[in-house]
């Protein structure tokens, strides 16, 4: 049976049971273990407050035109980041999420990119640190 670090280290690492394990030794396949389907399909999840949050709207609200008063519910933070990301020239899809779905409870959101360049990334994360959307 293996232990648990043996077993998530095989996890993360993608590596077959039959295959045995080296420790220190990177798969046979890639250099960092993901096959490129694995690598298109990659998900990055930003989990942000709310400070955060009214940082990156302020940024967006420049970008994208504020044809919104606010951009205050998932559906409209997502159609916002899907027309920033297309004004940078970039690729992929947004996904967010409001944790707890409640109105007046203390939030948490989640900005899912998956299959985005990196510099959607670097865009979104100096988004909500300096409220300025630029890649």
């Amino acid at each position: 049976m293996w232990s648990t670090l043996h077993r998530t280290r095989r996890r993360l690492l993608r590596v077959d049971a039959e295959r045995p394990l080296v420790l220190g030794a990177a798969p046979e396949d890639d250099a960092d273990g993901l096959d490129p389907a694995a690598e298109a399909a990659t998900e990055i999840v930003i989990a942000i407050g709310r400070p955060e949050f009214d940082r990156l709207g302020v940024a967006l609200q420049t970008v994208v035109g504020g044809r919104t008063a606010r951009l205050d519910t998932p559906d409209l933070l997502e159609a916002a980041l899907t027309e920033a990301i297309a004004g940078l020239g970039a690729t992929g899809q947004t996904r967010v999420a409001r944790r707890p779905a409640g109105l007046y409870t203390p939030e948490g959101w989640e900005v899912g990119l998956i299959g985005t360049d990196p510099v959607v990334e670097t865009a979104i994360r100096r988004a909500i640190r300096e409220g300025v959307f630029a890649a």
